[in-house]
């Protein structure tokens, strides 16, 4: 994370105003402690000296007892003495007591003696700072009374230097703490003061001083890095941010002057590389890769310059030319200026041009380049080149004008052959239509003797009886002459040419119809029929006659696909697509399937891949069940079955009736 230069000195100078501060106030702490103490023990030392001189006194006069705790309550009053004792010792026969040689004796109002108390009597006066059970410090004193030659006038059996006793003052330093503590506040207000107001001021200090002027320096550099060399950042603060912003001015306007010299200088190498007739490029020879390049490179080579940027000598040049090319680099770099090379160099289109390469050794930033001049030499051999391409083209057209030749009178016999194959076809498509018309005039002879054998057969049923053998055999005249019947009036739908008898019609009764003409020859190839007519499937609107010429036409050509034993399965559905319905009629052979090469010439007048010869099979069935289909707004598909053989698929329109009104 990155602190400002502000907040660095904010925390500098407040840490070391704080460090000081805490210094300070652990110092003055300290000395305050020391300072009450010392009071306190000066106290009490004069209090115990001023409690003796007053006893010694007292005693001198010739006061008793009395008179001595009169003094010592005296003392007592004075506030700020916590405690004052008097610690004697007597002997029935010297006037000294031995108790207290042996351990610790009691003073005059019988507590035990502690540690000063028994120095004391052992003739070394000491202090002590204690704590009293209201906790505030207490200042003790316990001094030796000796016996002096005064004391022997009347104590004739005293020693001099004798300890006879001890007084004990203990002062209170209540008020000294107190007058500290108020002393401590005021210096924790001030230094808290001296702390808020140091750092503000070093704050303002360092902003007006030195953030103000560094940001002004950052925006002129920011400024100059932009391009903007004409700034100029004008500080006049009177000290070394002064001076550094007039050095930085003058090494922006030493930057103008050289960026106009390096303009120029460079505006005169760009225009003395730029327009050059000849290829300059520099090459990086420790990375091996080009770095630059001029426009009359990109006009040789075929690539841009931000292409050619980044390639390698092995990019443009053949394995033999190139050992040939990188010779020149060690020659370069051991004279500075490698011989002349004439080489092969490849063109982005793979031609290989003739160049004539010149290597020079340069040093730029501590690093070595190879600067190359290539020359293009083309024209200087193109005579003999030229020569040699045009005799080769020469050759190549005669030869591919003789192979067109050739080619276009294989294409002649091939559609003369057609022509004759054509008028074969149509012949005997006039025949076809011939013999429809004698088959539907057949048919019409056909009609009335049948007629005549119905009815009869149906008279001699009505006087025959049921029980009769005869009965048996007159039915089967009337199915005969009745499914003869059916099968001449298909024939006569089917012959019937005229395209304005659309009526509503079922599909499955065109499929059914075609089939009862065409059994028989199924039957014969031992051609299986597998059907599945959905008995819902709704009419359609055209011509009965030219749906059984179209549903004809697809089984013959499933018959000759299967050619022997085989299956044709014939179902029908309803169909939706596109927002419209179809009646579909689906045809699938067992044969091999329709090749993908002819998928799409299937349709094609004329196209067969049947053996041609005896008037048979002259491509025109599928084609006209296109045409049909097409004229009653259905189409056809063919597609191969995953599991064999063809698919063909008939859509005809689904018939829609006119509401009245």
């Amino acid at each position: 994370m990155r602190i400002s230069l502000s907040r660095r000195f904010i925390f500098y100078i407040g840490g070391i105003l704080l460090a000081g501060i805490s210094a300070f106030h652990h110092m003055e702490k300290r000395s305050h402690s020391v300072l009450i103490e010392e009071m306190g023990a000066g106290e009490a030392r004069k209090l115990s000296a001023a409690v003796f001189d007053q006893l010694h006194t007292s005693m001198k006069l010739g006061g008793g007892n009395d008179e001595n705790a009169a003094v010592l309550e005296r003392f007592r009053r004075i506030p700020g003495i916590e405690e004052i004792r008097v610690i004697q010792t007597t002997d029935a026969a010297n006037g000294i007591s031995s108790a207290v040689e042996g351990g610790p004796g009691r003073d005059a109002d019988g507590e035990l003696l502690d540690e000063l108390d028994r120095l004391a009597l052992a003739g070394t006066a000491s202090d002590r700072i204690g704590i009293s059970a209201e906790g505030h410090r207490l200042a003790r004193h316990v001094m030796p009374v000796l016996v002096t030659g005064e004391c022997v006038s009347c104590h004739a059996n005293w020693q001099a230097g004798t300890v006879v006793g001890a007084v004990s003052v203990s002062v209170s330093l209540r008020d000294h703490e107190r007058v500290i503590v108020s002393h401590r506040d005021d210096i924790m207000i001030w230094s808290a003061a001296i702390f808020l107001t140091g750092t503000l001021a070093v704050f303002a200090l360092v902003r007006r001083r030195l953030l103000i002027p560094l940001t002004k320096l950052r925006e002129g550099a920011e400024a100059i890095s932009n391009g903007r060399l004409d700034f100029r950042s004008g500080l006049k603060t009177g000290d070394e941010m002064e001076q550094v912003a007039e050095a930085f001015d003058r090494m922006a306007g030493t930057l103008i002057k050289a960026t106009a010299d390096l303009r120029d200088l460079g505006e005169k190498y760009s225009k003395l590389v730029n327009t050059a007739a000849d290829t300059i490029v520099l090459r990086d020879l420790e990375a091996g890769k080009y770095t630059d390049a001029n426009p009359a490179a990109s006009a040789l080579l075929g690539y841009s310059k931000e292409e050619l940027l980044g390639m390698a000598p092995q990019d443009l040049f053949q394995p033999g030319d190139l050992r040939l090319y990188l010779g020149s680099d060690r020659a370069g770099a051991d004279g500075g200026r490698g011989p002349l090379k004439e080489l092969l160099v490849t063109r982005k289109d793979g031609a290989l041009v003739p160049v004539e390469v010149a290597a020079s050794l340069l040093e730029l930033n501590e690093r070595q380049y190879i600067q190359e001049i290539w020359r293009d030499i083309s024209k200087w051999k193109s005579l003999e080149e030229t020569i040699k391409r045009h005799v080769l083209e020469l050759e190549e057209t005669v030869r591919r004008r003789t192979s067109e030749l050739d080619r276009s009178l294989e294409e002649l016999k091939d559609a003369y052959a057609r022509l004759k194959s054509s008028e074969q076809k149509f012949i005997q498509s006039a025949k076809l239509i011939s013999l429809g018309e004698m088959g539907a005039g057949i048919a019409h002879e056909l009609n009335s003797p049948l007629a005549g054998i119905l009815s009869i057969t149906e008279v001699l049923m009505k006087r025959t009886g049921k029980d009769d053998p005869k009965y048996f055999l007159l039915e089967k005249i009337r199915d005969a002459a009745v499914r003869s019947k059916y099968i001449i009036m298909d024939v006569l739908t089917y012959s019937r040419p005229s395209r304005a008898d659309y009526a509503p019609m079922y599909l499955n009764e065109a499929i059914r119809a075609t089939l009862t003409i065409f059994i028989s020859e199924i039957k014969t190839r031992s051609i299986e029929i597998i059907e599945d007519f959905d008995p819902t499937l709704p009419k359609v609107f055209g011509n009965k006659g030219q749906v059984m010429e179209v549903v004809l036409n697809v089984l013959k050509n499933a018959r000759d696909a299967i050619g022997g034993k085989g299956s044709i399965f014939i179902s029908t559905r309803r169909f939706e697509a596109d927002g419209k319905a179809y009646s579909l009629a689906e045809f699938r052979d067992t044969g091999p399937g329709v090749p993908g090469e002819i998928k799409d010439k299937v349709f094609d007048p004329f196209f067969t891949t049947k053996e041609k010869g005896g008037g048979n099979n002259i491509g025109l069935g599928l084609s006209i069940s296109q045409s049909i289909l097409k004229e009653h707004g259905g189409r056809i598909e063919v597609n191969n079955h995953p599991s064999g053989g063809a698919v063909f698929r008939v859509y005809l329109p689904v018939f829609v009736e006119k509401t009245a009104g």
